[in-house]
Parts: C-alpha cells; sequence; structure tokens
C-alpha cells in the first residue's frame, strides 16, 4: 500500500511538471534587427560673382558683372533672388550711405530670362531645380551699364547692387507652402519623387522573420530631411505562416563615434521623434530612442504592434519629424539606431486542427501617454535613415531560457521523489 502511495503520488507529480515544461517549450521568442544610419546632411546655398570693379564707370559703359547662385550643400534646392540698386557714397570709415534723390533705375542690368523668370513679388526665380553640388546653369545677370541719361548728379557716386537669396529645400509642395508658387506655373519640370517605398516585416512559414530587403531601406524614404520637416514611412507587416503571432518593436542605441557621442545623444533623445500609427490608433509617439523623461512612451522596452492570425497583414505608419531650432554642428552627423523586432507565441497543439482563427484579432495593448506630450523632433541640415538588415536569419531567443526551465522540472522531480522515498522508507 505504501509503494503504491508513492508510486501515485510521484507519478502524479511528473506528470504535472512534464506538462508545465512541455507548456513552457512549446512558446518562443523568435527576434531580428536592422541597424539604421541617421545621417544629417548639409543645406547651403551661396553667391557667387565673376566681377572685377571698375575705378569708374562712364554712361553707356558695360560693365561684366556674372551672378551666379550655388548649392555647397548635399539636398537639391528651389532659388529666387531679389535685385537691389542704388547710388550713393562711402565714408572714410567704409559706411555707405544711400542717396535717395538719385534714381536706381540708371543702373541698368542685363538679365538672363532663359532659365529665370522676374514675378510680381519682384523676385528672380531661377526654372529649374539646384542640384545639390551644382550652380545655376547660367548667372541671372552678366552685366550691367550706367545709363546715358545719367548726368553730373550722378558723378562720383557709387552705386550698388545688392543680390539677396533665397532658397528652400526642393520637394513636392514646398514651393507653394513657403513662397505661394506653382513650380509648373514658372516653367520648373522637375519634380522630386513623391512615391512612397513600401518597406517590409515577414514573419514566413518557418518561422524567422525577415526585414526589408538586401536592398531596401527599412525606413526608405526618411531621407534629406530638413529641420522643421518631417518624413512618413510605411513598413507592411505580414504572417505569413501557419500560426498566431504577437509581435514588438523596441529600439536600442548601437554603438557610435566616440567624439560625437554627446550630440548623438542629444540627436537622439531630444530632437528625433518618432510617431507609430495603424489607421488612425497611435502605437507609439516619442523620441528615437524612447528616452523621454517622466512617464509616458518609453521604446526601450517592446512595443506591442498587434496580434497577427496566420495570412494576415496590416500597415503601420512611422514618421519621423525633426524640430527646427537644430544648430549647424549637428551637420553631417552619423548616428546608429538598432530596431529589434520581436514575434511571440506558441506552437500548435499536434492534436487539433488549426481552424485559422488564431487569436481574439486584438492589436496588442497600447501604452498610453501619460503626460500627454511629446518632445518634438529635431534636426539641423538634412537627415536620412537607411536600414540593413542583420547577417543572422533569425534568433530563437528564449531557448537558453527553456533548457533551464527543462533542467528544474528534473531537478524537481528528482527531489520530490527523494523526499518521499524517505518519508515512506521512515514509516
Amino acid at each position: 500500500m505504501k509503494k503504491h502511495k508513492f508510486t501515485c503520488v510521484f507519478i502524479t507529480v511528473l506528470t504535472g511538471i512534464l506538462l508545465a515544461v512541455g507548456s513552457a517549450l512549446a512558446a518562443w521568442n523568435v527576434s531580428e534587427y536592422a541597424i539604421n544610419l541617421l545621417s544629417m546632411t548639409s543645406y547651403k546655398n551661396s553667391i557667387e560673382e565673376n566681377y572685377n570693379q571698375p575705378d569708374h564707370v562712364d554712361p553707356g559703359q558695360k560693365v561684366v558683372k556674372e551672378v551666379y547662385i550655388k548649392n555647397e550643400g548635399s539636398v537639391d534646392s528651389f532659388i529666387r533672388v531679389k535685385i537691389r540698386r542704388t547710388f550713393g557714397t562711402s565714408s572714410d570709415t567704409g559706411e555707405f550711405a544711400e542717396d535717395p534723390q538719385l534714381d536706381p533705375k540708371m543702373i541698368e542690368i542685363h538679365y538672363n530670362t532663359d532659365f529665370w523668370k522676374l514675378e510680381e513679388d519682384g523676385y528672380w526665380y531661377y526654372k529649374d531645380v539646384l542640384l545639390a553640388g551644382k550652380s545655376t546653369q547660367k548667372p541671372l545677370m552678366d552685366s550691367y551699364y550706367l545709363s546715358e541719361k545719367a548726368d553730373n548728379r550722378y558723378k562720383n557716386k557709387e552705386a550698388r547692387i545688392i543680390v539677396n537669396l533665397e532658397s528652400i529645400q526642393a520637394e513636392a509642395s514646398e514651393m507653394k507652402t513657403v513662397w505661394g508658387k506653382d513650380e509648373k506655373e514658372l516653367g520648373i519640370t522637375y519634380q522630386p519623387c513623391t512615391c512612397e517605398t513600401v518597406t517590409s516585416v515577414i514573419f514566413d512559414q518557418d518561422h524567422r522573420l525577415t526585414i526589408g530587403g538586401e536592398s531596401t531601406d527599412l525606413f526608405a524614404n526618411f531621407k534629406n530631411l530638413q529641420p522643421g520637416c518631417s518624413r512618413s514611412q510605411t513598413i507592411r507587416i505580414s504572417n505569413t505562416s501557419d500560426i498566431t503571432i504577437q509581435l514588438y518593436l523596441r529600439a536600442e542605441v548601437a554603438e557610435q563615434e566616440e567624439k560625437n557621442l554627446e550630440l548623438i545623444q542629444q540627436l537622439l533623445t531630444k530632437y528625433g521623434v518618432i510617431e507609430i500609427r495603424e489607421n488612425e490608433k497611435v502605437i507609439y509617439q516619442g523620441t528615437v530612442d524612447g528616452n523621454l523623461s517622466g512617464s509616458g512612451w518609453s521604446l526601450k522596452k517592446d512595443i506591442a504592434l498587434g496580434s497577427f492570425q496566420p495570412g494576415q497583414g496590416r500597415n503601420l505608419v512611422v514618421k519621423l519629424s525633426l524640430d527646427e531650432n537644430m544648430s549647424n554642428e549637428y551637420e553631417e552627423l552619423l548616428a546608429k539606431v538598432k530596431w529589434v523586432f520581436s514575434a511571440k507565441g506558441k506552437d500548435p497543439d499536434p492534436d487539433k486542427k488549426n481552424d485559422g482563427s488564431g487569436s481574439d484579432g486584438s492589436s496588442g495593448n497600447v501604452r498610453k501617454n501619460g503626460s500627454g506630450e511629446s518632445s518634438v523632433a529635431d534636426h539641423e541640415g538634412d537627415l536620412y535613415v537607411t536600414a540593413s538588415t542583420s547577417p543572422k536569419t533569425g534568433d530563437e531567443t528564449k531557448l537558453f531560457s527553456k533548457w533551464i526551465a527543462l533542467f528544474a522540472a528534473l531537478f524537481a522531480i528528482f527531489l520530490t521523489g527523494r523526499k518521499l522515498y524517505r518519508k515512506e522508507k521512515s514509516l
């Protein structure tokens, strides 16, 4: 009877523990990551002149003065220039005093109207996009004259031609928004690509995660940003396997350049703000590395992107915004962010048919922003993001913990059996 009692208890304990261990071993967590480069690029346009100032100019005399605009930055630009003419005198200290009694129209300028167009607002608009690193194909002006109508009042007077340059980043609707001008009406036929590249995160039939593609940036649309601008990237999340999964995302700071650590820290924790949405629902809103002070969001921990049933796919829109107050010291800065996607689930019961329903189809828990605020993104110059998939094809991150669980279960069985054996023996 004693032996029977010991055997029953031992088998019961053994069965319970094995069931627990089996359940633990059925659960898994597969992760994959992409390293993204956040690169601040420069934005600068300058005036270039080909001009040798003469000692004096006689009425009707032609003076060569070529005015070009050069794009010294790394993004394309729209250009407009306003020219102001004036007469006056300079003091011994170099201070110029304008003479309002003299007619500035006596300075006659020869403009290039093939590549430049004068609008009613007084600006000359360059009728093309000024590409990064290039100068205007033709100068706005190539020469000027002192009118033959100029009388003795203009003798010994100093003539000045003042060139005021304005430029904005060349992108769709930017000229209309900032200057109220339509590119097509100005004869500008070039249009930046407004097509959106949709990247992907796929959980496949082999229960592996694949991010983007070998030649596809995870954030392909995050390029050439200027302070105050923003870009959106659509990422297609797909579950092509035969099981239901829960998908998560977190951000980790990758190894950075030592000399720029302080600037990179500011870029990731203060100026670069992202928002992740599925339709109208905000899944995450905060800085790039998730380091918001106080209560609220945090990308340092896994953010639930939702439950994905077999064969299901949904689009997530990630918006990156930059603060307009970033300084020039951020130009050409490189920062790295490691985006880690994780798929969690449980292997299906082999004794049951998978009816494809998976789970309740909920989209996962959403963290509420306790403060109701988000720090506005920033960046000086342009920011672009590129992504490359990691060299691994997937990582079953919980394998070690499962073996620990199995060992613990076996050890517990041993202790239980030994205890029961000793107790039975003492009776």
